[in-house]
Protein backbone atom coordinates (compact mmCIF):
# COMPACT_ATOMS: atom_id res chain seq x y z
CA UNK A 1 0.00 0.00 0.00
CA UNK A 2 2.96 2.11 0.77
CA UNK A 3 4.67 1.81 -2.78
CA UNK A 4 1.01 2.57 -4.22
CA UNK A 5 0.41 5.97 -2.36
CA UNK A 6 3.95 7.09 -3.36
CA UNK A 7 3.31 6.27 -7.35
CA UNK A 8 0.43 8.14 -6.67
CA UNK A 9 1.74 11.10 -5.43
CA UNK A 10 4.50 11.13 -8.00
CA UNK A 11 2.25 10.98 -10.72
CA UNK A 12 0.00 13.59 -9.48
CA UNK A 13 3.27 16.18 -8.81
CA UNK A 14 3.97 15.44 -12.61
CA UNK A 15 0.47 15.84 -13.78
CA UNK A 16 0.06 19.19 -12.26
CA UNK A 17 3.71 20.05 -12.87
CA UNK A 18 2.59 19.28 -17.31
CA UNK A 19 -0.16 21.08 -16.54
CA UNK A 20 1.90 24.13 -15.64
CA UNK A 21 4.26 23.99 -18.45
CA UNK A 22 1.43 23.64 -20.93
CA UNK A 23 -0.50 26.52 -19.53
CA UNK A 24 2.20 28.83 -19.57
CA UNK A 25 3.26 27.91 -23.21
CA UNK A 26 -0.18 27.79 -24.71
CA UNK A 27 -1.80 30.80 -22.54
CA UNK A 28 0.69 32.89 -20.96
CA UNK A 29 2.86 32.65 -24.00
CA UNK A 30 0.58 32.13 -26.97
CA UNK A 31 3.34 32.91 -29.49
CA UNK A 32 6.06 30.70 -28.77
CA UNK A 33 5.26 26.82 -29.21
CA UNK A 34 2.99 24.65 -27.87
CA UNK A 35 4.32 21.90 -25.52
CA UNK A 36 3.35 18.98 -28.56
CA UNK A 37 5.72 21.12 -30.31
CA UNK A 38 8.47 21.43 -27.86
CA UNK A 39 8.89 17.81 -27.14
CA UNK A 40 7.81 16.26 -30.20
CA UNK A 41 8.78 18.82 -33.32
CA UNK A 42 8.59 16.41 -36.25
CA UNK A 43 5.22 14.77 -35.45
CA UNK A 44 3.63 18.82 -35.17
CA UNK A 45 4.63 19.21 -38.55
CA UNK A 46 2.92 15.85 -39.83
CA UNK A 47 -0.23 16.50 -37.81
CA UNK A 48 -0.68 19.83 -39.41
CA UNK A 49 -0.74 18.41 -42.76
CA UNK A 50 1.75 20.90 -43.99
CA UNK A 51 4.52 22.90 -42.99
CA UNK A 52 4.87 26.73 -43.45
CA UNK A 53 7.25 25.73 -46.23
CA UNK A 54 4.68 23.41 -48.06
CA UNK A 55 2.55 26.01 -48.57
CA UNK A 56 0.12 25.61 -52.28
CA UNK A 57 2.43 26.38 -55.21
CA UNK A 58 -0.23 28.66 -56.56
CA UNK A 59 -0.36 31.19 -52.98
CA UNK A 60 0.95 34.77 -53.16
CA UNK A 61 4.24 35.64 -52.32
CA UNK A 62 4.30 36.70 -49.14
CA UNK A 63 1.13 34.48 -47.82
CA UNK A 64 3.91 32.03 -45.76
CA UNK A 65 3.66 32.29 -42.40
CA UNK A 66 6.78 34.23 -41.34
CA UNK A 67 9.22 32.18 -38.71
CA UNK A 68 8.23 32.60 -35.06
CA UNK A 69 4.60 32.97 -36.23
CA UNK A 70 1.76 31.64 -34.38
CA UNK A 71 0.31 35.11 -32.64
CA UNK A 72 -1.93 37.45 -34.04
CA UNK A 73 -2.13 39.10 -36.88
CA UNK A 74 0.25 42.52 -36.49
CA UNK A 75 -1.42 45.18 -35.19
CA UNK A 76 -3.82 43.17 -32.73
CA UNK A 77 -1.88 42.19 -29.72
CA UNK A 78 -1.78 43.24 -26.45
CA UNK A 79 -1.20 46.84 -25.40
CA UNK A 80 0.79 48.44 -22.55
CA UNK A 81 -1.36 49.49 -19.28
CA UNK A 82 -3.04 52.81 -20.01
CA UNK A 83 -1.78 56.23 -19.03
CA UNK A 84 -1.41 57.85 -16.02
CA UNK A 85 -4.17 60.32 -17.16
CA UNK A 86 -4.56 63.71 -14.82
CA UNK A 87 -2.56 62.36 -11.93
CA UNK A 88 0.61 63.30 -14.11
CA UNK A 89 -0.75 66.35 -15.61
CA UNK A 90 -1.38 64.80 -18.38
CA UNK A 91 -5.32 64.18 -17.93
CA UNK A 92 -8.29 65.51 -16.78
CA UNK A 93 -7.91 68.13 -13.67
CA UNK A 94 -8.32 66.49 -10.08
CA UNK A 95 -11.21 68.58 -8.58
CA UNK A 96 -10.22 70.54 -4.97
CA UNK A 97 -11.70 72.91 -2.26
CA UNK A 98 -9.35 75.25 -1.15
CA UNK A 99 -9.62 78.05 0.93
CA UNK A 100 -7.02 81.26 1.44
CA UNK A 101 -4.74 81.72 3.58
CA UNK A 102 -5.28 85.00 6.13
CA UNK A 103 -4.40 86.66 9.10
CA UNK A 104 -6.35 85.92 12.22
CA UNK A 105 -5.96 86.76 16.03
CA UNK A 106 -4.61 84.11 17.77
CA UNK A 107 -4.95 83.71 21.86
CA UNK A 108 -2.84 82.08 24.06
CA UNK A 109 -5.08 80.24 26.66
CA UNK A 110 -4.58 78.71 29.96
CA UNK A 111 -7.24 76.85 31.56
CA UNK A 112 -8.40 76.21 35.21
CA UNK A 113 -10.74 75.87 37.38
CA UNK A 114 -12.27 78.84 39.71
CA UNK A 115 -15.00 79.60 42.19
CA UNK A 116 -17.27 82.90 41.72
CA UNK A 117 -17.70 85.36 45.06
CA UNK A 118 -19.50 88.50 45.89
CA UNK A 119 -18.09 91.56 45.04
CA UNK A 120 -19.25 92.33 48.84
CA UNK A 121 -20.57 89.86 51.46
CA UNK A 122 -21.47 90.10 54.92
CA UNK A 123 -23.94 88.05 57.03
CA UNK A 124 -26.44 90.30 58.88
CA UNK A 125 -26.49 89.50 62.10
CA UNK A 126 -27.64 91.10 65.75
CA UNK A 127 -24.67 93.16 67.23
CA UNK A 128 -26.71 93.29 70.88
CA UNK A 129 -29.30 91.61 72.64
CA UNK A 130 -32.96 91.84 72.27
CA UNK A 131 -36.76 91.10 71.11
CA UNK A 132 -36.57 91.48 67.09
CA UNK A 133 -39.18 94.55 66.60
CA UNK A 134 -39.39 94.66 62.58
CA UNK A 135 -38.18 92.91 59.25
CA UNK A 136 -38.01 95.56 56.83
CA UNK A 137 -37.03 93.19 53.88
CA UNK A 138 -38.42 90.18 51.53
CA UNK A 139 -36.27 87.14 50.55
CA UNK A 140 -34.09 88.13 48.04
CA UNK A 141 -35.00 91.64 47.85
CA UNK A 142 -32.69 93.89 46.12
CA UNK A 143 -31.87 97.16 49.08
CA UNK A 144 -29.57 100.32 48.56
CA UNK A 145 -26.58 101.49 50.85
CA UNK A 146 -28.53 102.48 54.40
CA UNK A 147 -31.83 100.76 53.82
CA UNK A 148 -32.89 99.31 57.25
CA UNK A 149 -32.86 95.69 57.03
CA UNK A 150 -34.40 94.93 60.53
CA UNK A 151 -35.05 96.56 64.34
CA UNK A 152 -34.56 95.45 67.64
CA UNK A 153 -36.59 96.73 70.61
CA UNK A 154 -34.64 99.60 71.85
CA UNK A 155 -36.96 101.29 74.57
CA UNK A 156 -34.46 101.57 77.42
CA UNK A 157 -31.61 102.51 75.17
CA UNK A 158 -34.32 105.14 73.24
CA UNK A 159 -34.80 106.73 77.01
CA UNK A 160 -31.15 106.74 77.88
CA UNK A 161 -30.98 109.11 74.77
CA UNK A 162 -33.86 111.38 75.47
CA UNK A 163 -32.25 111.66 78.91
CA UNK A 164 -29.08 113.19 77.89
CA UNK A 165 -30.39 115.09 75.16
CA UNK A 166 -32.67 117.12 77.88
CA UNK A 167 -29.24 117.66 79.22
CA UNK A 168 -27.46 118.68 76.69
CA UNK A 169 -30.27 121.43 76.06
CA UNK A 170 -29.91 122.40 79.69
CA UNK A 171 -25.95 122.41 79.63
CA UNK A 172 -26.39 124.93 76.56
CA UNK A 173 -28.69 126.80 78.20
CA UNK A 174 -26.51 127.60 81.37
CA UNK A 175 -23.93 128.44 79.14
CA UNK A 176 -26.07 131.24 77.24
CA UNK A 177 -26.40 132.50 80.75
CA UNK A 178 -22.81 132.85 81.71
CA UNK A 179 -22.10 134.31 79.04
CA UNK A 180 -24.90 137.15 79.67
CA UNK A 181 -23.25 137.49 83.19
CA UNK A 182 -19.64 137.54 81.59
CA UNK A 183 -20.40 140.60 79.62
CA UNK A 184 -21.34 142.69 82.76
CA UNK A 185 -18.71 141.16 84.76
CA UNK A 186 -20.48 139.13 87.15
CA UNK A 187 -19.09 135.86 86.45
CA UNK A 188 -15.59 135.03 85.85
CA UNK A 189 -13.99 133.93 82.89
CA UNK A 190 -13.09 130.56 84.24
CA UNK A 191 -16.87 130.00 84.96
CA UNK A 192 -17.54 130.14 81.38
CA UNK A 193 -14.95 127.91 80.82
CA UNK A 194 -15.83 125.27 83.01
CA UNK A 195 -19.71 125.27 81.60
CA UNK A 196 -18.47 125.56 77.92
CA UNK A 197 -16.61 121.89 79.15
CA UNK A 198 -19.65 120.83 80.41
CA UNK A 199 -21.88 121.08 77.87
CA UNK A 200 -19.12 119.13 75.48
CA UNK A 201 -19.08 115.79 77.88
CA UNK A 202 -23.19 116.65 77.10
CA UNK A 203 -22.54 116.24 74.13
CA UNK A 204 -20.78 113.64 73.81
CA UNK A 205 -23.08 111.91 76.16
CA UNK A 206 -25.71 112.18 73.03
CA UNK A 207 -23.35 110.77 70.71
CA UNK A 208 -22.82 107.85 72.61
CA UNK A 209 -26.23 107.49 73.47
CA UNK A 210 -27.50 107.72 69.38
CA UNK A 211 -24.28 105.12 68.79
CA UNK A 212 -26.24 102.48 71.28
CA UNK A 213 -29.69 103.06 69.74
CA UNK A 214 -27.89 102.60 66.19
CA UNK A 215 -26.91 99.36 67.29
CA UNK A 216 -30.86 97.89 67.42
CA UNK A 217 -31.23 99.47 64.06
CA UNK A 218 -30.06 96.87 61.87
CA UNK A 219 -28.88 99.09 57.80
CA UNK A 220 -27.42 97.74 54.55
CA UNK A 221 -23.44 99.12 54.89
CA UNK A 222 -23.48 98.26 50.85
CA UNK A 223 -26.13 98.16 48.10
CA UNK A 224 -27.02 94.22 47.27
CA UNK A 225 -29.15 91.51 47.21
CA UNK A 226 -30.52 90.17 50.95
CA UNK A 227 -30.71 86.42 51.37
CA UNK A 228 -33.75 84.66 53.17
CA UNK A 229 -34.27 85.81 57.03
CA UNK A 230 -33.37 83.69 59.35
CA UNK A 231 -35.43 85.05 62.07
CA UNK A 232 -39.18 86.03 62.77
CA UNK A 233 -40.92 89.75 64.22
CA UNK A 234 -40.68 89.02 68.20
CA UNK A 235 -37.58 86.57 67.98
CA UNK A 236 -35.54 86.81 70.80
CA UNK A 237 -31.62 87.20 69.51
CA UNK A 238 -28.47 87.81 70.86
CA UNK A 239 -24.92 89.23 69.85
CA UNK A 240 -23.67 87.10 66.50
CA UNK A 241 -27.41 85.77 65.63
CA UNK A 242 -28.01 85.33 62.10
CA UNK A 243 -30.30 87.55 60.55
CA UNK A 244 -30.04 87.17 56.56
CA UNK A 245 -27.47 87.65 54.01
CA UNK A 246 -26.40 90.48 52.24
CA UNK A 247 -24.41 90.06 48.58
CA UNK A 248 -23.25 92.37 46.07
CA UNK A 249 -23.13 90.73 42.98
CA UNK A 250 -22.98 93.48 40.55
CA UNK A 251 -19.66 92.23 39.87
CA UNK A 252 -18.66 88.85 40.58
CA UNK A 253 -14.98 87.85 41.84
CA UNK A 254 -13.34 84.52 40.60
CA UNK A 255 -10.77 82.85 41.99
CA UNK A 256 -8.74 80.76 40.16
CA UNK A 257 -5.16 79.53 40.19
CA UNK A 258 -2.51 78.59 37.49
CA UNK A 259 1.23 77.15 37.68
CA UNK A 260 3.47 79.22 38.91
CA UNK A 261 5.47 78.48 35.46
CA UNK A 262 3.28 81.36 33.68
CA UNK A 263 3.98 83.74 36.63
CA UNK A 264 6.17 86.09 33.75
CA UNK A 265 3.40 86.70 31.23
CA UNK A 266 0.70 87.08 34.15
CA UNK A 267 -0.82 90.61 35.06
CA UNK A 268 -3.77 92.69 35.94
CA UNK A 269 -5.67 93.73 33.31
CA UNK A 270 -5.33 90.13 31.11
CA UNK A 271 -8.86 89.03 29.50
CA UNK A 272 -10.51 85.88 30.82
CA UNK A 273 -13.41 84.01 29.29
CA UNK A 274 -15.61 81.77 31.58
CA UNK A 275 -17.88 78.92 30.94
CA UNK A 276 -20.29 77.00 33.53
CA UNK A 277 -22.50 74.36 33.18
CA UNK A 278 -25.39 76.44 34.43
CA UNK A 279 -25.41 78.19 31.32
CA UNK A 280 -24.88 75.77 29.12
CA UNK A 281 -22.43 77.75 25.26
CA UNK A 282 -22.79 80.65 27.05
CA UNK A 283 -19.52 82.82 27.64
CA UNK A 284 -18.73 84.70 30.15
CA UNK A 285 -15.99 87.64 29.73
CA UNK A 286 -13.82 89.84 32.70
CA UNK A 287 -10.61 90.81 33.01
CA UNK A 288 -7.63 89.89 35.85
CA UNK A 289 -8.07 92.08 38.75
CA UNK A 290 -5.14 91.18 40.59
CA UNK A 291 -2.36 88.24 41.09
CA UNK A 292 -1.06 87.21 44.31
CA UNK A 293 1.90 88.26 45.75
CA UNK A 294 2.91 84.53 47.04
CA UNK A 295 3.35 81.15 45.08
CA UNK A 296 1.90 78.38 47.34
CA UNK A 297 4.49 76.60 48.30
CA UNK A 298 2.51 72.77 48.52
CA UNK A 299 0.56 73.30 44.74
CA UNK A 300 3.35 75.01 43.02
CA UNK A 301 0.69 77.89 41.70
CA UNK A 302 -0.11 81.22 42.05
CA UNK A 303 -3.49 83.19 42.93
CA UNK A 304 -5.49 84.90 40.52
CA UNK A 305 -8.71 87.04 41.11
CA UNK A 306 -10.81 88.21 38.30
CA UNK A 307 -13.79 90.38 38.20
CA UNK A 308 -16.83 89.57 35.41
CA UNK A 309 -19.64 92.04 35.33
CA UNK A 310 -23.06 90.33 36.42
CA UNK A 311 -25.56 93.25 35.62
CA UNK A 312 -28.28 91.00 35.13
CA UNK A 313 -27.49 88.69 38.27
CA UNK A 314 -27.07 85.66 36.79
CA UNK A 315 -23.93 84.28 38.39
CA UNK A 316 -24.33 83.45 41.96
CA UNK A 317 -21.36 82.87 44.70
CA UNK A 318 -20.40 79.60 44.76
CA UNK A 319 -20.63 78.34 41.31
CA UNK A 320 -17.62 76.77 39.48
CA UNK A 321 -16.39 77.61 36.21
CA UNK A 322 -14.25 76.91 33.91
CA UNK A 323 -11.78 79.76 32.88
CA UNK A 324 -9.38 80.45 30.01
CA UNK A 325 -6.54 82.73 30.92
CA UNK A 326 -5.90 84.54 27.71
CA UNK A 327 -2.17 85.52 28.35
CA UNK A 328 -1.50 86.53 25.16
CA UNK A 329 -2.49 87.91 21.48
CA UNK A 330 -1.25 87.93 18.14
CA UNK A 331 -1.59 87.86 14.49
CA UNK A 332 -0.85 85.04 12.57
CA UNK A 333 -1.21 82.72 9.26
CA UNK A 334 -3.80 80.29 10.10
CA UNK A 335 -5.05 77.28 7.71
CA UNK A 336 -7.71 74.48 8.85
CA UNK A 337 -6.37 71.52 9.99
CA UNK A 338 -7.70 68.92 6.62
CA UNK A 339 -5.37 71.26 4.81
CA UNK A 340 -2.40 69.29 6.64
CA UNK A 341 -0.18 66.89 4.89
CA UNK A 342 1.69 64.98 7.42
CA UNK A 343 4.29 62.93 6.57
CA UNK A 344 7.64 61.27 8.04
CA UNK A 345 7.23 63.90 11.04
CA UNK A 346 6.93 66.65 8.69
CA UNK A 347 3.96 68.59 7.62
CA UNK A 348 2.66 69.94 3.96
CA UNK A 349 0.10 71.70 2.00
CA UNK A 350 -0.52 72.05 -1.35
CA UNK A 351 -0.67 75.57 -2.55
CA UNK A 352 -2.45 76.18 -6.05
CA UNK A 353 -0.88 78.60 -7.98
CA UNK A 354 -2.39 80.70 -10.98
CA UNK A 355 -2.42 78.69 -13.56
CA UNK A 356 -4.29 76.34 -11.42
CA UNK A 357 -1.28 73.69 -10.74
CA UNK A 358 -0.88 72.30 -7.14
CA UNK A 359 2.60 73.05 -5.71
CA UNK A 360 3.67 70.58 -2.60
CA UNK A 361 5.11 72.76 0.21
CA UNK A 362 6.51 72.23 4.02
CA UNK A 363 4.90 74.44 6.25
CA UNK A 364 6.20 74.84 9.91
CA UNK A 365 3.32 74.55 12.57
CA UNK A 366 2.91 77.15 15.97
CA UNK A 367 0.22 76.83 18.28
CA UNK A 368 -3.44 74.56 17.97
CA UNK A 369 -6.55 75.43 18.30
CA UNK A 370 -10.11 73.37 17.66
CA UNK A 371 -10.30 73.51 13.90
CA UNK A 372 -7.25 75.47 13.00
CA UNK A 373 -3.47 75.63 13.19
CA UNK A 374 -1.13 78.72 13.32
CA UNK A 375 1.64 78.56 10.53
CA UNK A 376 4.86 80.40 11.91
CA UNK A 377 7.02 79.60 8.06
CA UNK A 378 6.28 78.12 4.80
CA UNK A 379 2.79 80.35 3.64
CA UNK A 380 1.99 83.56 2.24
CA UNK A 381 -0.49 85.94 3.36
CA UNK A 382 -3.19 85.19 0.40
CA UNK A 383 -2.04 81.92 -0.81
CA UNK A 384 -4.19 79.48 -2.02
CA UNK A 385 -4.41 76.33 -0.60
CA UNK A 386 -6.40 72.76 -0.78
CA UNK A 387 -8.64 71.59 2.21
CA UNK A 388 -10.48 69.07 0.46
CA UNK A 389 -9.01 66.67 -2.70
CA UNK A 390 -5.25 66.47 -1.82
CA UNK A 391 -4.98 62.76 -0.86
CA UNK A 392 -4.16 61.19 -4.55
CA UNK A 393 -2.52 65.08 -6.09
CA UNK A 394 1.35 64.37 -7.24
CA UNK A 395 3.31 67.84 -7.02
CA UNK A 396 2.76 69.95 -10.19
CA UNK A 397 -0.80 68.01 -10.60
CA UNK A 398 -3.68 70.19 -12.38
CA UNK A 399 -6.56 70.84 -10.36
CA UNK A 400 -10.28 72.24 -10.84
CA UNK A 401 -11.20 75.09 -8.55
CA UNK A 402 -14.97 73.86 -7.29
CA UNK A 403 -15.99 76.62 -4.79
CA UNK A 404 -13.85 79.51 -6.59
CA UNK A 405 -16.63 81.65 -5.76
CA UNK A 406 -15.87 81.13 -1.94
CA UNK A 407 -11.75 81.53 -2.66
CA UNK A 408 -11.69 85.30 -0.79
CA UNK A 409 -13.02 83.59 2.51
CA UNK A 410 -10.84 83.87 5.42
CA UNK A 411 -10.31 80.15 6.79
CA UNK A 412 -12.39 78.47 9.25
CA UNK A 413 -10.92 78.91 12.86
CA UNK A 414 -13.79 76.65 14.84
CA UNK A 415 -12.81 79.15 18.10
CA UNK A 416 -15.43 77.78 20.55
CA UNK A 417 -14.42 80.33 22.65
CA UNK A 418 -15.48 83.73 21.11
CA UNK A 419 -12.29 84.48 19.27
CA UNK A 420 -12.45 88.30 17.41
CA UNK A 421 -10.96 87.78 14.25
CA UNK A 422 -8.95 91.04 12.68
CA UNK A 423 -10.17 93.59 10.63
CA UNK A 424 -10.33 92.48 6.59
Amino acid sequence: MKVVRIVLGVLAVLAVLAGGLYYYTSILSPNQPGLLAMLMPGKTDKSQGQTPSAMPSGAPSGMGRPQGAGGPPPGMGRGGPPGMGGAMGGGRPSPVLVTRVGTEVFDEHIEAIGTTFANESIIVSAKVPGIIRAIDFDDGQYVPKGTEIAAIDAGEPDARLNVELANLEEQRRELERIDGLVKTNNVSRSRVDQQTASMRKAEANVAAARARVADYRIAAPFPGVLGTRKVSVGALVSPGTVITTLDDISTIKLDFAVPETFIATLRPGLDIEATTTAYPGELFKGQVVSVDSRVDAVTRSVGIRAGIPNPEARLKPGMLMVVDLIKGRRQSLMVPEQALNPEAGKNFVFVVDQDNTANRVEVTLGRRRVGAVEVLEGLNDGDIVIVEGAMDLRPRSKVEILNQDQINKSPPSADLRGTTRSPG
